[in-house]
């Protein structure tokens, strides 16, 4: 019997520990964020539920953890379940403060026994750009030691968190045109967190210049540095880093605008028409107007790449006799220029293989343009004027000599 027994308590325990998965087999959930402080939306799917009842919901740190509190659910149907995790509930503010992924359970209302979801794991997280009330600050924006006009963390303050900053210039070309569509279109700038860093700085952290607030549920509030101020033109992370004292750090950055103004590109123009000889390469170089437009981004293409192909760089390759149309386009599409480019056979004087350094002009920078100093010649003429004087001077010696005698 003994043996028995705890054969039956190890299945029992068994049991025990499979029935969250199975209660959380076919269930899904999708978070949406919808606040700089931490709140979020759960739509929970693949539920079984009654329409006609009431549900609700409990929220954890850990998966062992017992529910202490339940809260409505006001949004369901017979297979979701909306979870609302507002940030102004001192609970979820604990929660969100301690741990990166908490816990869901839903239950029938006031029905211990009927367990619809058991601790399911949810992202905790709070996305980088929604970390304050801010998302974008221009450069210069200025600040003072009031909340009103401060930047403000919620649940993260003086009291339980030291604050750090650093800029970082963004490179990413893909990031910045979608920025500059955001801005111009005067959307949601949220809407660029997945094109963004999540890979965070680990050196080169600096103290904010002012940073307050004090208690748990209390904002924090303060300013890096007054006037904000990158190191040079661009768009930047702010990174923000939060030390956290009791509770969990805290990471994100704000986007700081130093971008010059547009200056929009008028027309590009090349040569109307070059030749290059077989074998041989040839550069097109493409002149802007105005000169400091600032997108010379352009792309190149050939009408016919049996005869030439062009590159990125407007360097073209001729492959066979004939003719082509070269042509440049900006990166908008709404500006060309073409040129009509010849291959021509090879001169009898030409060297093998391809000439990079050719371009339209036809000049040759490789190729010296001064005479060369006749350094050897000079000598030997000085050597033979030398020698002439001297056996001159010999034989009149010895002439003059003879004749005496």
């Amino acid at each position: 019997m003994t043996k028995a027994k705890y054969i039956i308590m190890v299945l029992i325990a068994f049991l025990l520990l499979l029935i969250p998965s199975i209660s959380n087999a076919d269930v899904e959930v999708t978070r949406y964020p919808y606040s700089n402080n931490g709140s979020n939306k759960y739509e929970f799917t693949g539920l079984q539920l009654d329409s006609a009842k009431d549900y609700e919901f409990g929220l954890t740190k850990t998966q062992n953890e017992a529910v202490k509190n339940w809260y409505l659910i006001s949004d369901h149907t017979d297979t979701t379940a909306t979870v609302n995790l507002s940030g102004g509930t001192s609970e979820f503010i604990d929660v969100i403060t301690s741990v990166k992924q908490g816990y869901i359970t839903i239950r029938e209302q006031n029905e211990e026994s009927n367990i619809i979801v058991n601790h399911y794991p949810i992202d905790l997280s709070i996305p980088y750009l929604q970390i304050s009330n801010y998302t974008v600050i221009n450069n210069g924006k200025e600040f003072s030691t009031g909340e009103d006009n401060s930047i403000k963390v919620n649940f993260w303050n003086a009291s339980n968190s030291t604050a750090y900053y650093q800029y970082e210039k963004i490179t990413d070309e893909e990031v910045i045109s979608r920025y500059k569509e955001i801005k111009a279109q005067n959307g949601n700038f949220n809407d660029l967190q997945p094109l963004l860093k999540t890979e965070t700085p680990s050196t080169n952290w600096n103290t904010w210049n002012y940073w307050n607030g004090y208690g748990n549920n209390q904002n924090g509030f303060g300013y890096p540095e007054n006037p904000i101020s990158p190191p040079d033109s661009g768009l930047y992370y702010m990174w923000i880093y939060l030390a956290g004292n009791k509770i969990r750090d805290l990471y994100g950055y704000i986007l700081v605008d130093n971008l010059q103004p547009e200056i929009a590109l008028d027309s590009i123009s090349l040569p109307s028409t070059a030749e290059v000889e077989l074998g041989k390469t040839l550069t097109l170089k493409p002149t802007f107007s105005p000169a400091n437009a600032t997108n010379k981004i352009v792309t190149w293409s050939s009408s016919d790449e049996s005869v030439a192909t062009v590159d990125n760089n407007g360097t073209i390759t001729a492959k066979k006799i004939g003719s082509t149309i070269i042509t440049v386009t900006s990166q908008d599409g709404n500006k060309q220029a073409s040129c009509t480019v010849t291959v021509v056979e090879k001169s009898n004087n030409s060297s093998n293989g391809s000439d990079s350094n050719k371009t339209t002009n036809g000049n040759d920078p490789t190729t010296a343009t001064t005479k060369l100093p006749n350094t050897g010649a000079k000598i030997g003429l000085i050597i033979l004027l030398f020698t002439t004087i001297s056996l001159g001077i010999f034989y009149y010696f010895k002439n003059k000599r003879y004749k005496d005698i």
